[in-house]
């Protein structure tokens, strides 16, 4: 797989390549790897060059007074007296050296390898660090998202709550309508356009509180039902009626203008109207269609 860019993964690999700490196998995998994938190559280049230059940035020191002679005997060579008889004469010619160079007597490849030993912990240090960090981020942006979406199930909970609340009051209300003397009843049937219509008017003459409910046909965009009582001394407007996406109504209202039925020989008709959104209570009577209606009697 090419990378595209060089990342925190791919610098790392190639710094643990470079630093000779891969297994066989993944050090042949990345091998493979750099054939193919030029983004890698240029940042090995770049990690081969500062681990070449490691070794450079090492104090210089001077040898120790027997390494001619080790080194005569690695290489096996002859003239091993001449390579002696050097270091000798330095070692006798700068005997004030040797007690301060007996400190430094480690070889050069010792410290090397100490050096690049704390290289490679701190760069194994910082990866865990960055690592961590990452971790860190994303875990809060999962908790701040967590959080975010608790918040909103919050909120359309407490909407839904405050929707229970109100019906239950209206039904609370609408119980105690049963238990009132005053209370008269109009059933609501549809008309031959809209058969399926149907719904009830409770009436309380007393205080004019009306309570409706009912399942309807749901209302066109940009109009809504109205209800209206009609006598044969005139017709008066008693309140909007709106419905929910099904066309469920359950409305409480109150009645404009008091109406006594029991001086109105043919009784009181409660009709219900489909017509726009604006307030009809100016108006005498009802322009739209009659949707449902029913004669309003004793409970």
């Amino acid at each position: 797989m090419k990378h595209e860019r060089a990342t925190e993964e791919v610098r790392q690999q190639a710094a643990l390549y470079a630093l000779d700490l891969l297994t066989q196998h993944e050090a042949r995998c990345f091998e493979l790897h750099l054939e193919e994938c030029s983004v890698c190559r240029v940042e090995l280049d770049k990690l081969l060059l500062a681990a070449a230059q490691i070794g450079l940035a090492v104090k210089e020191e001077e040898p120790p007074y027997d390494f001619g002679e080790r080194l005569a005997a690695r290489i096996d060579w002859s003239p091993r007296a001449e390579l002696l008889s050097e270091f000798s004469e330095e070692k006798k010619s700068e005997p004030e050296k040797k007690n301060s160079s007996k400190s430094a007597d480690r070889p050069r490849s010792r410290k090397t390898a100490t050096v690049v030993h704390t290289i490679i912990y701190i760069f194994i240090l910082a990866a865990f660090a960055f690592y961590a960090w990452q971790a860190t981020v994303k875990e809060r942006l999962r908790l701040q998202n967590h959080i975010e979406s608790s918040n909103d199930d919050l909120a359309d909970l407490r909407r839904q709550l405050d929707t229970q609340r109100e019906n239950t009051e209206k039904l609370g209300n609408f119980l105690e309508l049963f238990n009132k003397p005053s209370v008269r009843i109009a059933r609501l049937t549809g008309q031959p356009a809209t058969p399926n219509n149907t719904g009830a008017v409770f009436w309380d003459s007393l205080t004019d509180d009306i309570t409706v409910v009912g399942v309807f046909t749901p209302a066109p965009a940009g109009e809504i039902y109205h209800l209206w009582f009609a006598a044969s001394s005139g017709t008066t407007y008693a309140g909007l009626l709106p419905s929910d996406e099904s066309g469920h109504i359950f409305t409480v209202t109150k009645l404009n203008q008091s109406m006594d039925a029991a001086s109105d020989d043919t009784g009181i008709m409660a009709v219900v109207t489909l017509e726009s959104e604006s307030d009809s209570s100016e108006r005498m009577e009802p322009e739209g269609p009659w949707i449902a209606t029913g004669r309003i009697v004793d409970y």
